[in-house]
């Protein structure tokens, strides 16, 4: 098995060059393993090449892009891939993420080579178009520097010991490829239904909150004007200073100084109205734009190294921050419906984060929670209202619920009054706060104890590795403020990247499983995974899906079991 660098160049004529569906490959050039550049002009079939390029280990810069076209338009499935940006990615610990300065190809032939690359040339290839001598110079540069970074990188790997986690973020590229090629579908008549639904309620929300604080304010303090229906409900300022008059005694609009009076009816109308206000105009409105012309779904990218932790982002747009609670976050799901004769099979990892925190910490009373199959949240609230398990009530559930979750973020009393008040509509003093805290602490000392030491390892040393051998660098704190903040990463990083190569490891074998059988991945969200597929496949993808999380998961967690939970719908549907 041989090294081949790879690089290609699209038609970019129409500002399409970066969409696969509706551009074409203007150039592929290569470098092959003795050295010698080969350009590939507008290239109809890759037929004699498909083999080799499947066969080898194909190096290049973001190569899912690549990679994307070349399955689209050619049926060329490359599955062996070493990114050198991905790598860097892994070697800088999670500094380089988004569009972090220091891993485009430009920045890497700088560090390893010190070239700099002009990339004028950029946008002015053209399918049908002969390169100019100064196009042909360009696409060589893209790939003459590849085998130096190659080298130094391997060397930088095998020196921090990162062999394990390079090899799990290349051979997940191809199930990048396969997520973006997918896409999403979208029912455009239920969003429809509900814009029209949504648009009407936000209105009569308005003319309901300029009514009730008709007596409130004056011509100064609205701007000179008379009449207080003129009020821009989204002005913090004018909105404030009414709130002001009417006896709230707040100097914002935000949703954590508006939370004293959360169960004011007047408080309760003005957030429903902000709420409303946010899904239309963030996700209602803005999501038909995506909607892609040539396939009818949406087709997001996104970047599998997206945060500092190596959890998957997602942008154009976000899938992973769509309303997703209770009753409303069903009924957003249900826009994303399957074809008809398909379902969608969503599979996420039950309490992963917690039976992480678990299995780390030793914490025994977790162990058995989980190995016996006692509710954790019932039984924290066992033991922070000291009642039998039996005896606990809905409200205390959810207390401890956010009690468990919270702790994983270092969350203090502050934090917890106001997520309790927030998430679960549930008011705690202070000292009920604090006290929540210092009894989950004295129920898991174990888990605790581990909390408290990560936190000051990672304040100390600014750099952890978690389970799996990957590479988390932190901040330096350059005051009180920021010295917690990173104590909270160092306490919520090992967590949340053993997770993501959790389940980056059942990528690799899903990919391998299900996507010769035309299963399409459409989405994921953390821990959850989502796809496609044919009514009559849907029972063997879930099976297939279930017992690859689950075995991803049993590789980390060995004192208690991982459990992925499969739900099958005509819709994207979360149990």
């Amino acid at each position: 098995m041989a090294f081949l660098y790879l690089d290609i160049e699209t038609d970019n004529s129409q500002g399409l060059g970066l969409d696969p569906f509706r551009s074409k490959v203007a150039t592929l050039q290569l470098l092959l393993p003795n050295g010698r550049p080969c350009i590939i002009k507008d290239p109809e079939n890759l037929d004699a090449l498909k083999p080799i390029l499947e066969r080898n280990i194909v190096v290049g810069t973001n190569l899912k892009f690549d990679i994307k076209f070349l399955k689209h338009h050619f049926g060329v499935n490359i599955t062996q891939i070493f990114d050198i940006m991905i790598a860097e990615q892994v070697l800088s610990g999670g500094e380089l993420t988004g569009f972090t300065k220091g891993r485009s190809l430009k920045d890497l032939v700088f560090k390893y080579c010190g070239a700099m690359l002009d990339k004028t040339e950029q946008t002015g290839f053209k399918h049908g178009v002969p390169l100019t001598k100064s196009q042909e110079e360009y696409v060589i540069n893209d790939i003459k520097y590849l085998p130096q970074i190659l080298k130094q990188q391997q060397a930088k790997i095998k020196a921090t010991g990162l062999e394990a986690v390079i090899e799990r973020e290349m051979s997940t590229i191809p199930s990048v490829v396969w997520l973006e090629l997918s896409g999403m579908p979208l029912d455009l008549k239920r969003l429809k239904e509900i814009e029209a639904r949504d648009t009407h309620r936000k209105e009569a929300l308005e003319a309901e909150l300029k009514k009730e604080l008709s007596c409130a304010g004056s011509q100064q303090t609205l701007n000179q004007t008379p009449s207080i229906k003129h009020i821009n409900l989204n002005s913090t300022k004018q909105l404030t200073e009414a709130l002001k008059a009417k006896g709230y005694k707040i100097e914002s609009t935000s949703k954590e100084a508006l939370s004293m009076y959360a169960a004011d009816p007047l408080i309760q109308k003005l957030r429903e109205y902000k709420k409303l206000q946010k899904k239309l105009s963030s996700f209602i409105k803005t999501m038909p734009d995506f909607i892609h012309p040539v396939t009818g779904r949406i087709h997001p990218s996104f970047d599998q190294y997206g945060t500092r932790s190596g959890r998957f982002s997602c942008r154009e747009p976000n899938l992973q921050q769509q309303p997703s609670r209770g009753e409303e976050g069903a009924e957003w799901r249900a826009i994303f419906r399957a074809r008809h004769g398909y379902k969608i099979v969503a599979a996420d990892f039950s309490q992963i984060e917690l039976r992480i925190l678990g299995e780390l910490a030793e914490e025994q009373e977790f162990i058995r929670a989980y190995t016996q199959g006692i509710d954790l949240h019932r039984l924290t609230a066992s033991k922070i209202f000291k009642v039998p398990l039996e005896e606990v009530t809905k409200t205390q559930r959810s207390i401890a619920k956010t009690v468990n979750f919270g702790l994983n973020y270092g969350m203090w009393k502050n934090g917890l009054q106001l997520r309790l008040r927030e998430d679960a509509h549930i008011e705690v003093s202070l000292g009920e706060a604090e006290q929540f805290i210092r009894d989950f602490q004295q129920a898991y000392p174990a888990a605790t104890n581990y909390l408290n030491r990560i936190s000051k390892e990672g304040l100390q040393k600014l750099a952890l590795r978690n389970r799996a051998g990957r590479l988390l660098k932190l901040s330096t704190p350059r005051n009180e403020r920021e010295e917690g903040t990173v104590k909270r990463e160092a306490k919520n990083l090992p967590i949340q990247s053993l997770c993501a190569d959790i389940i980056k490891d059942a990528l690799k074998n899903i990919y391998a499983r299900l996507e010769p059988k035309g299963v399409l991945f459409i989405n994921t969200v953390h821990d959850e995974l989502v796809f496609e597929c044919k009514e009559e496949q849907a029972e063997a993808v879930s099976r297939a899906v279930k017992e690859e999380m689950e075995k991803a998961g049993s590789l980390f967690l060995k004192d208690l079991p991982c459990v992925a939970e499969v739900t099958v719908a005509d819709y994207w549907r979360k149990d």
